[in-house]
């Protein structure tokens, strides 16, 4: 049978799963030669990743569940289509897809490319900020008498996890802000609530995740929570400013499989926006500081309203969210934090 070559059907199969390997391989691929030769971080890595991927699956859970109010528990992962159970084997992140071709193994109905997407992208993330903060250095055993001329110890690698995580808590808090505003839903507060609440907390059992000006002599817990408080205050007027700015824009309503929902009736109301705008650069203000909730929450600002004015042109790009924007510009700042900070000390500001 001859194929059709005037047939302009989807992009096949095996390209869309070759594209959803490459954010993977253009991080693992480069590390892979050094950490080969140490076993122990190469064991490490992986462990990373599928760390990363499965906290990308339970991402799209919340995606998908929170906003139509639906328990995060039950009932447990089925298919939209058929209902049945999703096995466990089949719910491996990234891995159950591309070995179920993008299918449910009962129905045969496919599954949304976007899944393995948030996971490999998150399980990248998690790799990048865990190398971007030392945890893999501070994590290898290199004996007592190389530990010590390290400067490594309990204390250290405690205190590099906890900014791992503590990072992390925010890169996810914004990426599952920006898919569930990209679908066209409210935003809903228990979303950010965790960052909310790890945010103010951490800083005061460890200072040191939240550099502070030396402004007015503080320092310690004092010192962070001032920042994140000024931090939090920051973001929070830039979203209102921008919520005010961009006015009543409407947007459609778009699910995981990239259809459009209802008409013009059925449009986001103009405050659909609004809470994820504040929201988001205050959490940025909250975790990273009130000079990276000015700069990231500018960004995010002008980047909104650019998207808005263009979305009579094209319509897809008022869907993209600020939060997500967000996500991308606050993951650069935590690549560049130890590089900021040094600046900071040699300018004598911190």
């Amino acid at each position: 049978m001859k194929k059709n070559t005037n047939d302009q059907g989807p992009m096949p199969k095996k390209v869309i799963t070759s594209l959803s390997l490459v954010p993977c391989a253009l991080v693992i691929v480069p590390w892979s030669f050094s950490f080969i030769l140490h076993p122990p971080s190469f064991i490490l890595l992986l462990w990373l990743f599928a760390v990363g991927g499965a906290v990308g699956s339970f991402l799209n859970v919340v995606v998908y569940r929170l906003p139509p109010g639906i328990s995060l528990i039950r009932p447990g992962s089925h298919c939209p289509a058929c209902k049945r159970p999703i096995r466990w084997r089949d719910n491996l992140p990234i891995l159950g897809w591309l070995l179920l071709g993008g299918r449910c193994r009962d129905c045969k109905a496919k599954i949304a490319l976007r899944y393995p997407l948030v996971e490999a992208v998150t399980a990248v993330v998690f790799l990048v900020v865990a190398a971007a903060d030392g945890f893999f250095e501070a994590m290898m055993p290199r004996g007592p008498l190389i530990d010590s001329l390290w400067g490594v110890g309990p204390t250290h690698r405690i205190e590099t996890c906890v900014l791992v995580g503590y990072h992390l808590v925010l890169l996810c808090t914004l990426f599952a802000a920006g898919l569930i505003e990209y679908d066209g839903h409210r935003l809903p507060l228990g979303v950010v609530m965790p960052a909310l609440i790890v945010g103010p907390l951490a800083p005061l059992a460890w200072p040191s995740l939240h550099p502070a000006l030396d402004c007015f002599g503080w320092s310690g817990w004092i010192a962070a929570l001032a920042d994140a408080a000024a931090g939090s205050a920051v973001g929070a007027l830039l979203g209102f400013a921008a919520a005010y700015a961009s006015g009543a824009m409407p947007t459609p309503r778009v699910g995981m499989s990239g259809k459009r929902h209802g008409d013009a009736s059925d449009a986001i109301p103009p405050d659909r926006g609004r809470l994820g705008l504040v929201l988001g650069p205050a959490c940025v203000g909250l975790f990273l500081g009130w000079q990276a909730a000015t700069v990231l929450g500018l960004l995010a600002v002008v980047l909104h309203l650019a998207a808005s004015a263009l979305g009579g042109k094209w319509p897809g790009v008022q869907r993209l969210s600020p939060n997500l924007f967000l996500a991308a510009a606050a993951l650069g700042w935590i690549l560049m934090r130890p590089d900021l900070v040094r600046a900071a000390f040699s300018w004598g500001i911190l």
